[in-house]
């Protein structure tokens, strides 16, 4: 092999070695999403439920969504906190009080994953739970950590 042929083979190479994976994100899709898999960050944050910007969470029922976290009261008057994104296609998830449980906001055909107040998979398709947060309320201040 001559030098000439050497270094446009390992041109080629490294080439194929760099843009190999831009290329594969744009190829058209199979219709089969892969699943999401749930945030294994840590979150420590405190909510001043005092403020209007939480004033959604005075109520029972009332949720919002914060750091990536969906955090509910209950009707109960408990607040629960679970990550917000579900783990089928990472669509936004939404707090149900009618049913105490938390919805994918995706509810097209063959979607529409449903979690327990736990973030437990109650119906699919989602594979795996939503992370759990703790909450500690002090006063005002609502903790959500963990």
């Amino acid at each position: 092999m001559k030098r000439h042929e050497f270094l446009s083979v390992l041109g080629i190479s490294a080439s194929t070695v760099i843009f190999a994976p831009f290329l594969t994100s744009c190829s058209k899709s199979s219709g089969v999403a892969a699943p999401v898999t749930p945030s294994g960050n840590s979150v420590d944050f405190t909510l001043d439920l005092s403020v209007a910007a939480n004033a959604a969470l005075a109520t029972n029922g009332g949720s919002l969504i914060k750091n990536g976290v969906i955090v509910a009261k209950t009707s109960t008057g408990t607040y629960v906190a679970v990550a917000s994104i579900c783990t089928h296609q990472g669509a936004d998830i939404q707090y149900d009080n009618t049913n105490t449980r938390f919805i994918c906001s995706n509810q097209g055909s063959g979607h529409g994953s449903k979690y327990t107040v736990t973030g437990a998979v109650s119906a699919g398709p989602a594979p795996t739970a939503l992370k759990m947060y703790n909450t500690t309320l002090t006063g005002t201040s609502l903790r959500i950590y963990g």
